[in-house]
């Protein structure tokens, strides 16, 4: 039986990544996207770090972008710089900390976009050996690995800007669920925080990311706004409780 050669026809591809304080990993996913052969324009957002991203982030000279901002102002903010700048058609959306990322990956996140299948692919990483009968996560909407189409994003930078990391949240609820396909991405692990940073720093980010998710929910009218007011007391009040006692 002969195999046969399917070619594709890929517009150009930009992969963004949101980069704060991520001196750990951030080397390794740049690498594995460069090593990947997966052709593509990589922009890497430094969003105000104050470790060693930025000297890590020099030495890949000019085979990637990299946009300095000078402050943190969050992911929302980040993406948006990375949309500004961004070349391709398509732009792919990958967090900082993630390991074995390879052209497969990059392939299955463009690929519905490509062929029309899709406005907004959402990646799954899971174990290199999944099943069939493998479920995706019920908190995929929050997932970082995710691909758009540009023209589809601009009109929404404004709205992205300012939301922090409830801009996934945001971005899950603007477009038609018939429009957005998930997939699983096999032997691609997401690194959680307290593999990226002490256990005070991770606790003290997810409360952020759980404030700010809120906040979103409630400004797209997912949430009532005399739930937030409970939900926002009830994480402010673990927040000091966890200050006050430190690890």
């Amino acid at each position: 039986m002969n195999n046969t050669k399917i070619e594709v026809n890929i517009p150009l591809v930009s992969v963004i990544i949101p980069a704060y304080n991520e001196e750990k990993w951030i080397g390794t996913t740049v690498s594995s996207i460069l090593e990947s052969g997966f052709p593509c324009e990589v922009i890497v957002v430094d969003d105000g770090s104050s470790d060693k991203t930025p000297q890590i982030l020099k030495t890949f000279g000019e085979s990637i972008k990299v946009i300095s901002q000078p402050v943190n102002k969050g992911k929302g903010a980040a993406l948006v710089s990375g949309i500004n700048d961004a070349s391709g058609e398509i732009v792919i959306f990958c967090d900082a900390h993630l390991l074995g990322l390879n052209k497969y990956h990059l392939m299955t996140l463009t690929l519905p976009l490509v062929y029309g299948l899709a406005k907004v692919t959402l990646g799954q990483g899971v174990s290199a050996e999944f099943s069939l009968t493998s479920t995706f996560s019920p908190v995929l909407i929050l997932t970082g690995q995710r691909a758009y189409f540009k023209e589809d994003l601009m009109p929404l930078r404004k709205d992205m800007e300012n939301l922090g990391y409830g801009v996934e949240t945001f971005l899950f609820h603007r477009f038609p669920r018939d429009k957005t396909v998930a997939v699983m991405l096999p032997g691609l692990t997401h690194l959680i925080k307290k593999d990226t940073s002490s256990v005070t720093d991770a606790t003290l980010e997810y409360l952020r990311e759980i404030m700010e998710v809120l906040e979103t929910m409630a400004r797209i009218g997912v949430l009532e706004r005399i739930e937030l007011a409970q939900l926002k007391k009830s994480v402010t009040s673990i927040l000091s409780r966890f200050k006050s006692t430190g690890d």
